[in-house]
Parts: C-alpha cells; sequence; structure tokens
C-alpha cells in the first residue's frame, strides 16, 4: 500500500509540473475554485474474524482521508478558504451466535475557516505558487451503537487548529493540481469517539482545483 501512495504521489507531481508547460499567463485575482482533496499515508485497516463468540468484521481509518474545499483569491497572493474533510472513519459489525447482529460506527470531521498566502507574491504568469496557511474552525465528533438489547448514538464538538504549506501548479486557467502537508491540532472531546479524544498529527494530501470567476489578464 505505501508502495502504491509513492506511486501515485509521483505520478501526480510529474503531471502538474509538465501541464505546467501548456500554462498560459493568468491573474488569480477575484477567482473562485473547487478543490477535491485526497489525503494519504493515513493508517487503514480492514479485516474479518471468526472466533467462538461469533464473526467481526471491522474498517477502520485514521488520518486525513479527504475532502473537499472552496478558495476565492481577494489579491493576487492571498486567498480565503472554507474547507470539510474527514480525520476518521470506523464501522464495526459483529455477528454473535444465536443474537441479532450489532454495529458499531464512528467518524470525525473538521470544517475550517482559513486564510491561503502565496510566497514571493507571484506575477499573474507564474504557475508554480508555494504558499503558507493557516485554519481554524469546528472539529465534529459521532458515534453511534446497535446492540442487541439498546441503542445509543452521541455527538461532541471540538475546536480545530491547522496550519500547512503547499504549493499550487496553475494548468490553465480553469485548473489546477496542488501538494499539501500540514499539522492539525485540536481539544480534546469529552468521551472518546472511536476510542480516541483526539486527532492530532501530520496530514498530506494530493488536490485538483476547478477555477471560475476573475478575469485573465490582456
Amino acid at each position: 500500500m505505501n508502495a502504491l501512495k509513492g506511486i501515485i504521489t509521483v505520478a501526480v507531481i510529474l503531471f502538474c509540473i509538465g501541464s505546467m508547460a501548456f500554462a498560459q499567463p493568468r491573474s488569480m485575482r477575484g477567482k473562485s475554485c473547487f478543490e477535491l482533496q485526497l489525503g494519504l499515508w493515513n493508517e487503514m485497516r480492514a479485516g474479518n474474524q471468526v472466533g467462538l463468540g461469533g464473526a467481526t468484521s471491522e474498517a477502520k481509518s485514521r488520518g486525513f482521508l479527504g475532502g473537499i474545499s472552496y478558495s476565492y483569491w481577494m489579491r493576487e497572493h492571498l486567498a480565503i478558504s472554507l474547507a470539510a474533510g474527514i480525520l476518521a472513519a470506523e464501522a464495526t459489525s459483529s455477528q454473535p451466535f444465536l443474537w441479532t447482529p450489532e454495529q458499531r460506527s464512528s467518524s470525525v470531521v473538521q470544517i475550517l475557516v482559513g486564510i491561503k498566502y502565496h510566497l514571493l507574491e507571484p506575477e499573474p504568469d507564474e504557475s508554480v505558487r508555494p504558499y503558507v496557511a493557516a485554519a481554524i474552525g469546528p472539529v465534529l465528533g459521532s458515534e453511534s451503537e446497535n446492540a442487541v438489547f439498546s441503542q445509543a448514538a452521541h455527538s461532541e464538538n471540538a475546536v480545530g487548529l491547522r496550519l500547512g504549506a503547499g504549493i499550487d501548479f496553475l494548468a490553465g486557467s480553469w485548473l489546477k493540481f496542488g501538494v499539501n502537508a500540514g499539522y492539525n491540532v485540536m481539544s480534546d472531546f469529552r468521551t472518546p469517539i472511536g476510542a480516541r479524544k483526539n486527532y492530532n498529527g501530520p496530514d498530506f494530501s494530493l488536490g485538483v482545483g476547478f477555477l471560475f470567476g476573475g478575469r485573465d489578464p490582456d
């Protein structure tokens, strides 16, 4: 799995760099962007187990899994953003002998508002744009259980902060690719969500964005 992620990472970066050869001068000021992000190097586990007590299936994933974001460039080098991403997801199903199935599930989602500052104040004709970013917002945790004799669900909110850096590769007037790394810090949940009270840690993601609005320079 790690080898596959490495191959995907290299392939996307090479594609981004190659695409820049066809890029034309453009201004980002006044443009908007919807971006899809794929998280890499997160902890994933899935399996099935059959024992004397019955059968159990589980799927768990921790670390930034992916998300979607919207950005608006107020200036050539400065953008505001709104992003939603999944930090963890877990589902477990068990079938005890002589009993009905039991299911448990949990998820942790962050919704962050932030800014992106492009370094070196890029000119409109620059296609490679490194940046730093900061964002803050709520982290939403939810958990539910459907057991033999009971049903329960609860949700909690915490405060999250993310600091990051990355590079945008402009591949045309309507398309961009991105590579991003950052670190997430959050306050603890009062009770564990998916066996943890917080999901602090680094993340790395690749993104593809669709640009619209604004006006290209003459």
